[in-house]
């Protein structure tokens, strides 16, 4: 158990006494990581640490910032000079010149980079376990999965190794991660970060996230990496066009939640767990409602229509122009983009699969989908226009990893799991909005519970055989208990470049949740 909390507040307070010094927190720290094989893919070596905590006790006590002295890690497909980069790729692998702009920020704020964190691999995932490096572990319950693609970053903050950490999100990959390890996860609107030295996923819609202890820490940490500028390369950097039109949110605000058609809480062999679910998400309806939210209707129709786009239209070919230098490469003469992703190696079964659907399309078919794409944008800002904030769950269901790669496994992968994972995630940068996911409750699972229905007594009985040691992690005090307590989250969305507003809410919904960071932060440990 490590001395302190590492939320950015206690960390600071500790430096400040005297009680603490960066170095003494590496040092305690160092162990954790070096053990936590498949969280990382790469580890900064401990004589590296050591010198960046020695340069930052150079730095005058007028000159520290907030963040000097946070410990953070990264996720792999983001640029820190020094580092490899490999986008969860080893063929992919090259070493930048420079960090990315906002990692250059945080580093000059005073961060310390610790690492390079797993990830589904090109970032194409919400699930945990599309990487060649392992399963990051969840950090609830290792036979769980930690969610994606930002896997590794989600789960080093939810088991309180790191005070934040930093994620991208394409589809949702900023938000599941901190849904299912109990942390917050922060997407800002679209462009609010600058993303060069970021691996595409889907260039015009990336964005640069945060992992944090509470909503205060991600905010700091966005705020200086919004500061960044990424030069005249920085194509999908955006700025507020009408800051000065934006009415505040609170007191009193307008809010919608998907109806109960939306809300499929059914998981196979989990179905008991449903009133879990649905409790859980009335009582974050209810706490929006103290704060001065008024709830009103709203159709998720359109939203969910647009979310389908992402990975069902020409749209998922974006995924293969952001790296189609790399794949080119290991096409055979001759052999369509379908054919020679299916049999290319390099990647990750599942990653081939969804990348080579691109081929399927034409140019035409994505000037269609652009058309089709804008009707449905206009039917859905007719409904956000209703609302001034979206409250949706962050995830619909806890899967297990046996079960993730039962579905993706050969010879035809399957996805269905993760695609539910993104049922209230995938629509949000397509409709440039930002987002704040926050922890919101507990889902108890008795794995020996008497009475349960047929099929989830046999769910129960194949978690209770899994190996709970098959991520070569140290396994924390819930792991492999009977009683299984898995985080439930919710995520507050609203349209874009409301993102300081919304982070007020969000901030006021963990206080009131009582909730803090993982396990700890929820009460499930010692």
């Amino acid at each position: 158990m490590l001395s302190y909390s590492l939320d950015i507040s206690s960390l600071r307070k500790a430096y400040l006494t005297g009680a603490s010094t960066p170095l003494s927190i590496i040092n305690e720290l160092y162990p954790c990581f070096t053990s936590s094989t498949t969280t990382f893919i790469y580890l900064e070596s401990i004589e590296s640490l050591r010198k960046r905590c020695s340069d930052l006790d150079a730095v005058p006590l007028s000159a520290r910032t907030p963040l000097w002295g946070i410990p953070c890690a990264v996720k792999d497909n983001v640029d820190v000079a020094g580092m490899p980069t490999t986008a969860g790729c080893p063929k992919f692998q090259y070493q930048p010149d420079n960090s990315a702009p906002a990692m250059q920020a945080l580093f000059e704020a005073g961060v310390i980079f610790v690492g390079k964190t797993n990830m589904d691999q090109f970032a194409a995932g919400l699930v945990g376990t599309r990487s060649p490096y392992g399963t990051a572990p969840n950090a609830f319950d290792h036979r769980f999965i930690p969610g994606g693609s930002s896997s590794g970053s989600g789960s080093i903050v939810g088991r309180g190794l790191v005070s934040i950490a930093i994620g991208t999100d394409t589809a949702g990959s900023g938000r599941v991660p901190a849904g299912l390890n109990g942390c917050v996860g922060m997407k800002g609107t679209v462009g609010y970060v600058s993303t060069v030295g970021v691996v595409p996923a889907c260039a015009s819609l990336d964005c640069l996230t945060v992992f944090a202890h509470t909503v205060e820490d991600g905010a700091l940490a966005m705020r200086v990496m919004a500061s960044a500028e990424g030069g005249p390369n920085d194509a999908w950097r955006r700025y507020n066009p009408a800051s000065h039109q934006l009415t505040p949110l609170m007191p009193s605000f307008r809010f919608g939640v998907p109806s109960v058609e939306f809300l499929d809480w059914s998981t196979s062999g989990a179905s008991h767990l449903r009133p879990q679910y649905e409790h859980r998400f009335q009582e974050a309806i209810e706490r929006l409602k103290s704060l001065g939210g008024v709830q009103v209707e709203v159709d998720f129709g359109p939203l969910c229509a647009v979310a389908a786009m992402l990975y069902g239209s020409s749209f998922v070919a974006e995924r293969y122009s952001g790296i189609r230098k790399f794949l080119e490469q290991g096409r055979k003469r001759g052999a369509d983009v379908e054919q020679s992703l299916l049999v290319d190696e390099r990647l990750e079964l599942v990653t081939r699969h969804i990348i080579s659907k691109s081929g399927n399309f034409s140019a035409a078919d994505v000037f269609d989908d652009l058309a089709r794409l804008a009707l449905l944008k206009s039917k859905a800002m007719v409904q956000l226009e209703k609302a001034d904030v979206l409250l949706v769950p962050t995830m619909l269901a806890h899967f297990t990893v046996a079960e993730i790669k039962g579905e993706e496994g050969p010879p035809i992968p399957a996805w269905t799991m993760n695609a539910k994972q993104g049922k209230f995630t995938n629509f949000v940068n397509l409709l440039d909005m930002c987002g704040v996911a926050v922890p919101s409750g507990l889902i108890t699972y008795d794995l020996t519970a008497a009475g349960i229905p047929k099929e989830d007594e046999k769910r129960a009985t194949s978690i209770l055989q899994q190996d709970v040691m098959s991520n070569d992690e140290p396994h924390n005090s819930t792991t492999a208990n009977e009683v299984v307590h898995l985080p439930f989250g919710v995520t507050l969305l609203a349209k874009g470049w409301r993102d300081e507003e919304l982070w007020k809410i969000a901030a006021e919904m963990q206080t009131r949740s009582g909730l803090g960071c993982g396990p700890k932060g929820h009460k499930t440990t010692a």
